[in-house]
């Protein structure tokens, strides 16, 4: 799916809105976007008045990435111009989105943005400019049950609000003397703020934390054609730090499944990294082949400082074992507590040369293959060969694929387990603890909690194979999709006992032993007259899995085999209808439906068996056994484009008026997205958090 400048001005001008119109046109779901800015990776899109292009999943089988399940999304930046004019200037405003939950409550949105580009003097350069403003209000329900004690010091509340300002700056520089070279450099800066964060649902106010950060990002590419070879070449620099400070440092207290309040786990923690990657491609033809070669070559460094909290945190199994020990100083809770302070870091390689060309090409069958080699720190090389083909047999267009794909380890994962291997933090667990005696310090620590990394860990790499078949019926394109994929050497953890002798009480190993099988069947029709279209897509996946990540936890630690269960995020059925209607030149309505099937829980008993301190035990039941309810979220989009008559701005330069209203959740449904999952909680089954409810978003801008 690829969407030019004029269909994605009648959606949005906020970049993050044009994404997810972009992958429900083209009817994904589901996986993480890998984004790409004219050809470079990038952590953030760039301002929408910016976006020439936006293009999902092109060549899912190219040896030049290695996204497979995510949506690999590119991003081609418009040429700037040699004269000065107004790309965007405007802002938007919307009425109160009521919360899902609580119609009492709400959300707000207000945003700002100017864009300008224009020329250089005496310079072949042109420069763009760009400030977007974003402020959020968001007002959320605490359903959290909180019994009353005259012993306690923990109040209930009924609702939290969480703020947050972003404000970005874009400065960029294009050069494009000739015709057959293009250098594209920009540097764009992001400050944000944000309060209450993980406030609302089963967590007081007291339990969230507020969090500064700033982001620069430094992208320059060039694009050189010759008659031979087509040479794409770029750089990226990105830098960020982020402080994240806890709305209270009093002792943590954990109802499982009822109420979360105190301070969160870490006072203080501040995240400072930069990444720098280089990139280089060359296509050409050759004995009338298609040939392209070309490496990627990147390097990160994390460090983190945590401050933990002092005072630590108390679990409790339910609210009788919380009331008795608050009200009596039973030990019947769960203490643990982090000491020292973690001061880590780690920096990683990473480098995937790559090779691909036709390795036929006839009137009606191409069929392409190549081979990528990724190799990162501590995970040795691995080669991915990757084949696939297109025929068009009497108007059935056939495609297939397969390869292997490769998944590079992200610096957090290493971090984690460096500041909690004994030396920088030192988690300590109690089981038998009370209430009274963890407030004052009195109860004394029982056994230590280390990290570390089984030997032989491995990358995550995938196999995945595809097949398709597509035809056109004049005014209606039907097509159908099977995807299959088995991974391997996924990462999860098992916290087990330490072996006699050792200084700590429990190692928590982090293996690459998990794995994932999927079947995937996506059925897409596409039926366009007069310029009116109408997209649907509908897919069903079966997907299995025993793992939730590098740091999930089974129910029974020795028993890997039995966490084998469905993926976790992912429902068995999704629809999607996309309506576009141009309604005149300057005028068009589009509705997006998204419908999905409920997703899978993981249900727990809230017990601790073992006396890990994990609570990860499910009284006997399967992994994801429970499921929440269906979504079906409808939006609407108005776009109206108005020409402001010369006389007005006394300008030379035709000057337009854009006006996008949107409808979001235009039938009001109630979309929960979280519930609670302890048995025997008051809260099993019930809803903690749900998308807004229907709310309107007018946005007026002018541009030359």
């Amino acid at each position: 799916m690829s969407l030019s400048e004029d269909e994605l001005r009648a959606i949005s001008s906020n970049s993050d809105d044009l994404i997810a119109y972009a992958k429900q046109l083209a009817g994904i779901d589901t996986g993480a976007d890998a984004l790409y800015v004219d050809g470079m990776p990038a952590d953030h899109p760039p301002p929408a008045d910016r976006i020439g292009n936006i293009t999902v999943n092109a060549d899912p089988f190219s040896a030049e990435y290695s996204d497979a399940g995510d949506a690999h999304i590119d991003i081609t930046t418009k040429p700037a111009e040699r004269k000065f004019r107004i790309t965007s200037a405007g802002g938007s405003l919307g009425t109160k989105a009521p919360n899902g939950l609580n119609p009492s409550l709400g959300s707000t949105t207000d945003t700002a943005m100017l864009g300008i580009t224009g020329p250089v003097p005496r310079l072949p350069l042109a420069f763009t400019g760009n400030i977007n403003y974003v402020d959020d209000v968001i007002e959320q329900p605490i359903e959290a049950d909180v019994p009353s004690l005259q012993s306690s010091s923990i109040l209930t509340a009924n609702s939290v609000t969480s703020k947050g300002k972003n404000v970005v700056y874009g400065l960029g520089a294009n050069y494009a003397r000739k015709e057959n070279l293009r250098v594209n450099a920009e540097l764009y800066i992001e400050t944000a703020q944000h309060t209450n964060m993980g406030a609302g649902g089963i967590s007081l106010p007291e339990a969230g934390v507020s969090q500064n950060s700033s982001a620069q990002e430094f992208r320059a590419t060039v694009t050189q054609t010759t008659k031979h070879f087509v040479s794409n070449s770029g750089i990226s620099i990105d830098w960020a730090s982020s402080k994240v400070t806890a709305n209270s440092s009093t002792l943590g207290v954990n109802v499982l499944g009822a109420f979360i309040a105190g301070g969160a786990a870490i006072n203080q923690q501040s995240t400072p990294w930069i990444r720098w990657t280089l990139k280089d491609v060359v296509q050409s033809h050759w004995k009338n082949h298609l040939w392209s070669v070309g490496a990627t070559v990147t390097r990160r460094g994390d460090e983190e400082n945590i401050l933990p909290n002092a005072y630590g945190q108390i679990y409790f199994d339910n609210l009788a074992d919380y009331v008795l020990s608050a009200t009596t100083g039973a030990t019947n809770g769960t203490k643990i507590v982090t000491q020292g302070q973690g001061n880590a870091a780690y920096a990683s390689y990473f480098a995937a040369p790559f090779i691909e060309a036709e390795l036929l090409r006839r009137q009606r069958v191409v069929v392409r293959g190549g081979v990528r080699a990724d190799a990162q720190t501590a995970g040795g090389v691995l080669f991915s060969p990757r084949l696939s083909a297109v025929a068009d047999a009497q108007g059935f267009i056939l495609r297939a694929g397969s390869g292997m794909f490769v998944k590079p380890w992200t610096n957090d994962i290493f971090l984690h387990v460096i500041e909690n291997d004994g030396n920088h933090l030192n988690q300590y667990l109690t089981t038998n603890a009370s209430l009274s005696g963890l407030a004052t310090g009195t109860t004394t620590s029982q056994s230590e909690i280390v990290a570390k990394i089984l030997p032989n860990l491995t990358p995550i790499h995938s196999w995945m194979s595809r097949i398709s078949v597509e035809h056109t019926f004049k005014i209606f394109s039907p097509g159908i999709e099977y995807t299959w994929t088995d991974g391997t050497h996924l990462l999860g953890s098992q916290r087990l006992s330490a072996p006699v002798g050792s200084s700590a009480g429990w190692i928590d190993w982090l293996g690459s032993n998990r794995a994932l099988q999927e079947h995937q069947i996506h059925l897409r029709a596409l039926y366009t007259i007069r310029g009116q279209r109408l997209t649907a897509h509908y897919e069903w996946i079966h997907s299995r899995d025993n793992t939730d990540g590098p740091f999930s936890f089974p129910a029974v630690q020795n028993n890997i085999r039995g966490e084998w269960g469905p993926s976790s995020g992912l429902a068995a059925h999704n629809l999607t209808l996309v309506a576009n209607s141009r309604l005149g030149p300057a005028l068009s309505l589009t509705v997006v439906e998204s419908w999905r099937s409920p997703l899978p829980l993981n249900i727990t008993s809230g017990l601790d068996p073992e006396g890990d301190g994990l609570f990860t035990d499910r009284a006997g039941l399967p992994r994801n056994s429970g499921s929440g309810t269906d979504y079906n979220l409808m939006n609407m989009y108005v776009y109206r484009r108005l020409a402001i008559p010369k006389f007005l701005l006394r300008s030379s330069q035709r000057t337009y008026l854009h006006c996008n209203m949107q409808v979001l959740n235009l039938l009001n449904n109630q979309d929960a997205s979280s519930f609670g999952t302890v048995l025997g909680s008051p809260l099993l089954g019930q809803p903690l958090a749900a998308a807004p409810g229907r709310s309107y978003q007018f946005s007026f801008s002018l541009s030359h």
